[in-house]
């Protein structure tokens, strides 16, 4: 007896849709999510306490690049972002430009998420996994939140787009409203993250991961040393007020990275013989008006001896957090890096 036939589906669709549907499987309930969001598990807390040197003024002293060659410091730029990091990466592979030489990397919201897969050498699952996403937006979005906002999302997206300075009150301000906002469980993006790096523990000593206390509106620089699981780090680093989180790190309640004086933190690998820095540069498309110059940033890093080559990731007019850009993102990431690499290459060869 013959069998209908149903749409085609490879293997590797069929593999990640697996992986996804199980460990969606393993999600608490809401009210679980609920009650873990709102009081964790003291348990749990335990081994998350960090040490007294994980806040970090701006600018950094001393930084974390002294004697070090290469460093490679990723911004943000939310989901779009995220994948035009991943097509740049491979563009570069594909140019013969190795790109993951770094010896200390820096990552920020988007920028912490690649970060963790360069540090990690899983660049080509985190491409099939942008890419699954990318032709089911509707999985994605089942992990990311992109319905309708509540009042209280609204009202911390507002504070962030109405912000101008990087003022410790401002910041502050901003904070009380990530604090404030009804978001969904963390629970869901950290295990988002756990999918596309593959392992909790975290991946590399070189790696460093920002985010911003949301009560003190002080920078957090988190290591193996902070002692906290890669997606609680990466889940802090991109949790944007009104979207995400905050999420807690140890007895902190973080939010994004780049909420504060800086979107790169490019001043963490001042002293190291060069710096790739890749970042969005107009301000047009960032979260907030927080007036960051990347340009004097650069120069502080030259002024310390550090040689600087920055790559301006600027897209048209985009949803940085649509699903639908993903395709698109990937491509024009990868085009940049063909367009680069030579330059790159001198660089950093």
């Amino acid at each position: 007896m013959n069998k209908p036939k149903g749409p085609s589906r490879s293997l590797p669709e069929i593999h990640r849709r697996d992986v996804l549907l199980g460990a969606a499987a393993l999600l608490p309930s809401p009210r679980e999510a609920a009650a873990q969001a709102a009081d964790p598990p003291r348990s749990a807390q335990t081994g998350l306490l960090m040490s007294g040197g994980a806040a970090a003024p701006v600018p950094a002293v001393p930084s974390f690049a002294k004697g070090k060659d290469r460093a490679l410091v990723l911004g943000g730029g939310g989901e779009y972002f995220i994948a035009w990091l991943i097509g740049f990466a491979h563009g570069l592979s594909a140019a013969g430009v190795a790109y993951n030489l770094a010896d200390i990397i820096v990552g920020t919201s988007a920028g912490a998420v690649v970060g963790c897969a360069i540090a990690a050498n899983h660049l080509g699952l985190a491409r099939d996994d942008m890419e699954f996403f990318g032709a089911f937006p509707r999985l994605l979005s089942s992990l990311v939140p992109t319905g309708a906002s509540n009042p209280s999302q609204v009202r911390a997206r507002e504070i962030c787009q109405n912000t101008r300075d990087a003022s410790v009150a401002a910041i502050q301000a901003i904070g009380r409203g990530a604090m404030a906002a009804r978001n969904p469980s963390v629970i869901d993006l950290q295990l988002m993250i756990d999918i596309l790096s593959v392992d909790r523990s975290w991946p590399s000593p070189s790696l460093y991961v920002t985010t911003t206390d949301c009560y003190t509106a002080e920078r957090l620089v988190l290591s193996p040393s902070s002692q906290v699981p890669i997606s609680h780090a990466v889940c802090a680093s991109v949790s944007l007020p009104g979207i995400f989180g905050p999420t807690w790190i140890g007895d902190r309640l973080c939010m994004d990275g780049a909420m504060g004086s800086t979107s790169t933190h490019a001043d963490l690998v001042a002293g190291a013989q060069r710096a790739l820095v890749v970042a969005l540069t107009d301000t047009q498309r960032r979260f907030t008006r927080i007036p960051n110059d990347i340009e004097q940033e650069l120069r502080n890093l030259e002024a310390a001896g550090t040689k600087t080559l920055l790559i301006a990731a600027d897209p048209a007019k985009v949803n940085l957090m649509s699903a639908d850009e993903i395709g698109p993102a990937l491509k024009a990431g990868h085009g940049s890096a063909q367009r680069e690499a030579e330059r790159i290459k001198a660089f950093w060869a």
